[in-house]
């Protein structure tokens, strides 16, 4: 593999949230991540104190884990902190957004977050929106009043090296769509990989509720990769896998590191994909003016 190396340093910068993920991206790069310092108050109240940045390029990494609203908060202050002192430009990392899924209210008496999520970031200072894998396509059409640049990176590149070294040759290999809505994806999943498909078929009775009807395609005695975006609840992704099950499917779950494991996770219950080699690689691109979107083509998003 060819040696990365930037032509100078860049600053980096880390939410309190998930620095292992920051400090994993650094390393892939060959650099250090600054400290910020964040000073929270007795009512909940934050501030954010940067390190010398005049003239930089700053990348501020944060997923928006739980609590959501305190993760984002705190991205939005390191931003607009790096911004006041006169940072040349200002990235927000984001492996994980929070309020991804709010792209469109139900009706018109309902609040519309997933916008003004994003613009809020814009409004703190951010030259440019780094995501890996958005929930919905629309997500950059929220800046267009911003004038800043939206970078969506796909997790795919990663999640096809993992997958390629589970199944092997092996040929009784199906991907699972876990509803129709991922259907289009996992079809060029399994167009990859030359394997056959089928599809969980699920009606939606409610927010994080779902109700499993029925399965589309041959299973039973197969190997089964369900694919999805997200997980929440775990309720799509348990009743999908017990009507994998009652079909005769065993299997274990894998995700990505764009969101830390919960601390009490039994160790090999959950593999981890890292995606931090891939945000690396989009970074690189950015700093150096290069096209991102030509290192990810083809793959899916």
């Amino acid at each position: 593999m060819r040696e990365r190396k930037l032509r100078t340093r860049p600053v980096f910068l880390s939410g309190s949230y998930y620095p292992e993920f920051t400090d994993r991206v650094a390393e892939h790069l060959g650099v250090t991540v600054d400290p910020v310092k964040l000073t929270h108050f007795a009512n909940t109240e934050l501030k954010a104190e940067t390190p010398e940045v005049r003239g930089a390029d700053v990348f501020v990494f944060q997923s928006h884990g739980a609590p959501v609203n305190e993760t984002f908060m705190e991205q939005v202050a390191i931003i607009n902190a790096a911004k006041r002192a006169s940072a040349r430009e200002v990235t927000a990392v984001i492996p994980y957004r929070g309020y991804g899924r709010a792209d469109k209210p139900d009706n018109s008496h309902e609040s519309y977050m997933g916008p003004l999520a994003m613009r809020f970031l814009a409004m703190a200072g951010a030259d440019r929106i780094l995501e890996v894998d958005p929930h919905a396509g629309q997500s950059a059409g929220f800046l267009s009043d911003f004038g800043i640049e939206y970078t969506p990176i796909p997790a795919s590149p990663a999640i096809y090296e993992y997958l390629a070294g589970q199944m092997g040759d092996d040929p009784d290999v199906v991907i699972v769509s876990p509803d129709s809505g991922r259907a289009k994806l996992n079809r060029r999943y399994a167009e990859y990989f030359d394997r056959p498909r089928a599809i969980i078929d699920k009606l939606r009775s409610g927010a994080n509720k779902t109700e499993v009807m029925a399965l589309i395609g041959e299973v039973a005695g197969k190997r089964c990769f369900v694919i999805d975006d997200m997980i929440d609840t775990a309720g799509t992704a348990v009743e999908g896998a017990e009507a994998l099950m009652n079909a005769g499917i065993v299997g274990h779950i894998a995700v990505t590191d764009s969101l830390r494991l919960p601390t009490h996770t039994p160790a090999g219950l959950i593999d981890q994909i890292s995606v931090a080699p891939l945000v690396g690689d989009a970074i690189q691109a950015i700093y150096h003016g290069e096209s991102v979107s030509q290192r990810f083509q083809g793959y899916a998003r």
